[in-house]
């Protein structure tokens, strides 16, 4: 799996919610979330988890101040799919949850009373590439939302319609609604021709919808706020994000000038009234502190804001109950693990902590009413038209390996392994099949018939389009394509060991593939060393470590010291696109008939037991099937971003009625 740009990692790193607040109120503090937490006339609790870049496993999780439950997949326990890959941001307007969607390239609407999608909407450029959509704000009707490729979209809250489009700076990185106007900050951060960073907020005005006017605040301007007062704040963190120089900078929006610079070290903030809970991070010591700071004389209150020893180790969102003005804080951990929200009182004191609320959780939402759900459980309904058991699972190595995205805790035994990966794929969490060869083989509880000429099953993964070849036209983006075997229980015993067929995709046959490829993997030494392979053809090479992943062995920790793996192996499709000696590596997708090669919206994503042949290659007719086995077909390591690796998230029978 392949991360794009390390700039573009920080900032996925860094979602902080941002809402006012009323009237204070402590509440007492129980160990967990086993018993009702109280938190005022608070009734809900909203949790926008990312997941990890291109992984395709952001989550809405949803706790219930009223019966103590807590629904970890609440979006997906609803609506039967995911939510997308790395979510952003999520904010409420009139009746309807608005969850920005910034890989997937979708603000996904959502009925708040019931949790059930509306309408995905999409935001893609003219010729289909992703926008990356970043940051969502509200005002008379409309919702505004800013994406990495420099633009604003307006989009009609009534008829969930896009618009308008209108340019603005580089990279917008924030945008809010002030005295009749927007304020978007331009960061640059992503910027691939080395001009560095963006030093301007666009105003624009909402009237026109045009851009009126940009204010030089500083370098790499990021979170932006507007107060209660009708102030406007926002972040700059420097020519270089990893040196921290870090201000905060307030506008005035009747003159649209900056008003002051305060020399502060923050990152990301939420305001109260006059007071902003002030987040800092230290790069070059991994450290991260919380401050509270007085906006209106412009003086630090508290140089620490937690006073009872608590420790929060990866700081990662932070918001304001407006209920009761408690703080709420979320712990990312190590980015890799499920995190936890902790809630402080305002003088910094824990009331509650709620356990594995989810993935890398940077936005936090409160509500007064009473929703849907909340008698839910953490793992929500099942519907059987996707498969519900593994029956195996065997990552190759990779950069996400022995992490949460191949089912593994430390610890762990193959058995575990497989409960825990049957867990996942049931609540369409990601499944990494790793380098070359990595496979799963899934189940039905009922076999998946086949309607001749119909595409019968689909297969979700996490890619999608950011681009299109200029001279082929042909699309890329995060392919990584796995090929697709079946086989039906002729046998009767419920288990995958009769005869396996592979589905004969695009590829097939042409010279794009090498067929009986055999490749072994060696545990490395030091354990933290890159991982070794060999292959039948006389080549070796790497699955090579990166800066991203830093758990202790991309080597299976459950596995012996060499695996081996023998298939068809396809031809390289990632083409590194960077220019001036910048890396940007790009998947092209192969036609038809592969898994996480197109995205999960796309007919590509569906497949045809028609397609099934023999050993020999000859077509195959099957009344139905019972298994599905996915494999990675490719063997490329993308430089720094990774190898080729295939996800998967759920195999859906689409032929399926209660």
């Amino acid at each position: 799996m392949k991360i794009h740009d390390i700039i573009y990692g920080l900032l996925l790193f860094f979602c902080f919610g941002v809402v006012g607040c009323e009237d204070m109120h402590d509440v007492s503090v129980p160990s967990d979330t086993a018993a009702v937490v109280p938190d005022g006339e608070t009734a809900g609790l909203y949790v926008l988890n990312e997941g990890l870049f291109n992984l395709n496993n952001s989550t809405l999780a949803r706790y219930s101040y009223r019966d103590g439950s807590l629904s970890t997949n609440y979006f997906s326990s609803i609506n039967k799919r995911g939510l997308g890959d790395t979510a952003n941001d999520m904010q409420l307007y009139g009746s309807k949850l608005y969850l920005v969607v910034n890989v997937s390239s979708d603000v996904e609407v959502v009925d708040f009373s019931t949790g059930k999608s509306l309408k995905q909407i999409p935001l893609l450029a003219d010729n289909g590439s992703s926008r990356q959509p970043r940051y969502i704000a509200f005002a008379k009707g409309y919702a505004y939302v800013c994406s990495f490729d420099g633009t604003v979209a307006k989009i009609d809250t009534a008829s969930l319609k896009v618009e308008n489009v209108i340019k603005v700076g580089r990279n917008p990185d924030g945008i809010c609604s002030a005295n009749g106007k927007l304020y978007v900050s331009n960061s640059g951060g992503l910027d691939m021709g080395g001009v560095g960073v963006d030093h301007t907020v666009s105003v624009i005005d909402l009237s026109t919808f045009k851009e009126i006017k940009k204010i030089t605040v500083g370098p790499d301007p990021g979170k932006i706020v507007a107060s209660d007062d009708g102030g406007v704040y926002v972040v700059t963190r420097g020519e270089n994000i990893n040196k921290g120089d870090y201000h905060l900078v307030a506008i005035n929006t009747t003159t649209d000038e900056v008003e002051k610079t305060y020399d502060e070290k923050v990152l990301n903030f939420a305001i109260c009234d006059d007071i902003a809970y002030m987040y800092q991070y230290d790069y070059a010591t991994s450290s991260s502190s919380i401050k509270v700071f007085n906006l209106k004389t412009g003086t630090t209150v508290r140089d620490k804001f937690i006073t009872d020893g608590t420790v929060v180790k990866t700081p990662y969102a932070i918001s304001v109950n407006p209920y009761t003005g408690n703080v709420y804080i979320s712990d990312a951990f190590d980015y890799m693990t499920s995190g936890d929200l902790l809630c402080f009182n305002p003088q910094g004191v824990l009331q509650f902590r709620i356990k594995n609320i989810g993935l890398n959780p940077n936005t936090i939402l409160f509500t007064d009413k009473v929703t849907a759900g909340t008698g839910g459980s953490t793992s929500g309904g099942f519907d059987y038209a996707y498969a519900d058991t593994v029956f195996e699972y065997c990552p190759a190595p990779c950069q996400y390996m022995n992490t949460s995205t191949t089912a593994y805790k430390e610890g762990y035994t193959m058995a575990d392994i497989l409960k825990n990966a049957t867990a996942s794929i049931k609540n369409g969490s990601t499944l990494t099949l790793g380098a070359f060869g990595g496979y799963i083989v899934v189940g039905f509880n009922h076999t998946v018939k086949h309607v001749p000429g119909s595409y019968d099953f689909k297969v979700s993964g996490n890619s999608y389009i950011s681009m299109y070849d200029t001279k082929t036209g042909k699309p890329g983006g995060s392919a990584e394509p796995g090929i697709v075997w079946v086989s039906q229980d002729t046998n009767g015993n419920g288990l995958p060991d009769d005869e396996w067929y592979e589905l004969a995709g695009s590829e097939y046959g042409k010279s794009t593939e090498t067929r009986d490829y055999t490749i072994t993997y060696y545990r490395p030494s030091p354990t933290n060393g890159d991982v070794k392979w060999t292959d039948n053809k006389g080549n070796s090479g790497y699955v090579y470590r990166n800066e991203f992943h830093t758990q202790s062995s991309y080597y299976p920790a459950w596995m012996p010291d060499e695996m081996s793996f023998n298939g068809t192996r396809l031809a390289d499709n990632a083409v590194n696109e960077g220019e001036n000696g910048t890396p940007y590596w790009v998947g092209y997708c192969y036609d038809w008939g592969y898994a996480d090669n197109y995205p999960n919206s796309a007919e590509q994503s569906q497949f045809k037991i028609d397609w099934a042949v023999d050993a020999n290659g000859n077509k195959v007719n099957l009344s139905g099937i019972d298994f599905v086995k996915i494999t990675t077909a490719v063997n490329q390591s993308c430089g720094w971003m990774g190898e080729i690796s295939t996800e998967v998230l759920g195999v859906q029978d689409l032929h399926y009625t209660k």
